[in-house]
């Protein structure tokens, strides 16, 4: 996933979020749009840009308490082992 072109849809996604404490759905929602939007540019493929965007939010859900410290983790999001194994289905 290219963070650099997520980061602005995250950077807004952090504003809307910042008083919150835990992973409430429209974060996930958001994380999930700013995913799709990305991935859509490499895979060329809604379909296949959803699937793996399905992939990262329960990694990302499961590594991180909420969406505040996903974002401050974004640049280790991108390097994540596990999260990278998203693309594997993906790219076959």
């Amino acid at each position: 996933m290219c963070m650099k072109k997520l980061l602005p849809y995250l950077s807004a996604l952090l504003l809307v979020a910042a008083c919150q404490t835990n992973w409430m759905q429209s974060d996930k929602d958001a994380f999930f749009e700013a995913c799709v939007d990305d991935a859509n540019s490499w895979t060329g493929n809604p379909a296949k840009s959803k699937q793996y965007c399905e992939c990262v939010i329960i990694k990302v859900t499961e590594k991180y308490s909420d969406v505040n410290e996903a974002l401050e983790n974004i640049e280790t999001i991108s390097r994540d082992p596990d999260i990278q194994k998203c693309r594997i289905p993906i790219l076959k």
